[in-house]
């Protein structure tokens, strides 16, 4: 987290004796000012208004905690990572080892994360850094659901098998062919909306004023096609205040991106020439079912595309083969 934000009891001060235009133009205007003055700020310590010493010398920068610094990031600069996490799950799991022919692992979890910070990068500031719990909300990375299956099947058929185990050559091409399996399916990731600060304090962009976590989905017909409509609603969101950190958690718990499928195949079998040398051959194909993936929406008000989806995460289908001798 950055510790640079001037604290949020100032600001509301600001606001409702000056006004939301008001309170910006003070805090952006110059601690020498006649509006600086006029309110009565401070100067914190002499050297603020020396120009030699290029500091910003700013009411806002003078309402700093350090004043005298223009950022100081504990996070980025291997120092304080503070944040506080729960994390809860459910987590059922069937496990088969292998026997006659067939090994597979299966789990599904059921969970819920809630954080006030998913990262100490800083690239994820608090909106108040002196009270964090504004900014507990479910996580970044909480997926409700989520079904990993792992299996691997031998085709009873071939040498020592149930059928056609008599060693011939059809046992011989038809015999020990492998299907393996690797199958996901999991929630989508929470969003959370962003709106650009227009506070004259470096704090990146912060949340906005909602009325409601509900119907924020765009009305659709039929499959999702980002080419023909919104993610997002923007008629839920109330016109922004001009200066004031919104009411909305970091994420919507009602709102998500959308779930995730994916589907990876394989087949296998070796041939063998000797009991020492065989030729293994192996058949792939990733996302099986060329399913696309598309990415989170645009999440900031102020951005042209909001609740637009312009990114697919996942590839299309890919299928390779592979052949390799053992001697």
């Amino acid at each position: 987290m950055n510790y640079n934000q001037v604290p949020t009891a100032y600001l509301n001060q600001f606001i409702q004796q000056y006004g939301q235009q008001g309170a910006v133009n003070l805090l952006r205007a110059n601690i020498t000012s006649p509006l600086a003055v006029a309110a009565g700020i401070p100067i914190p310590y002499p050297n603020l208004t020396n120009p030699a010493l290029q500091t910003i010398q700013t009411v806002a920068q003078a309402l700093r905690p350090f004043p005298q610094y223009q950022t100081i990031s504990t996070g980025g600069a291997g120092g304080d990572k503070s944040g506080h996490s729960a994390y809860h799950a459910l987590v059922i799991q069937a496990t088969k080892r292998y026997a006659n022919g067939l090994t597979f692992q299966w789990n599904y979890v059921f969970s819920k994360m809630l954080t006030d910070s998913d990262s100490y990068s800083t690239g994820s500031q608090a909106q108040d850094q002196y009270k964090r719990s504004l900014e507990k909300s479910i996580g970044l990375f909480d997926q409700t659901h989520n079904l990993k299956l792992s299996t691997l099947y031998e085709l009873p058929v071939g040498k020592g098998k149930r059928f056609l185990s008599n060693g011939g050559l059809t046992s011989r091409l038809i015999g020990g062919w492998r299907i393996g399996a690797i199958q996901t399916y999991a929630s989508g990731f929470p969003l959370g909306a962003t709106i650009n600060n227009p506070l004259p304090i470096y704090n990146g962009p912060t949340r906005p004023v909602i009325a409601t976590y509900d119907g924020w989905r765009a009305p659709t017909t039929g499959a999702f096609d980002p080419n023909k409509g919104l993610y997002i609603n923007p008629a839920v969101f109330p016109t922004q205040p001009v200066a004031a950190f919104g009411n909305e958690t970091r994420f919507n718990p009602k709102m998500r991106s959308l779930p995730l499928f994916n589907e990876n195949v394989s087949l296998a079998k070796s041939f063998y020439i000797t009991e020492k040398k065989r030729i293994d051959f192996r058949w792939e194909a990733f996302n099986l079912l060329n399913r696309t993936q598309f990415g989170s929406p645009t999440m900031n008000l102020n951005s042209s595309s909001f609740g637009l989806i312009t990114t697919q995460i996942n590839t299309a289908r890919q299928m390779q083969g592979a052949l390799k001798l053992y001697w």
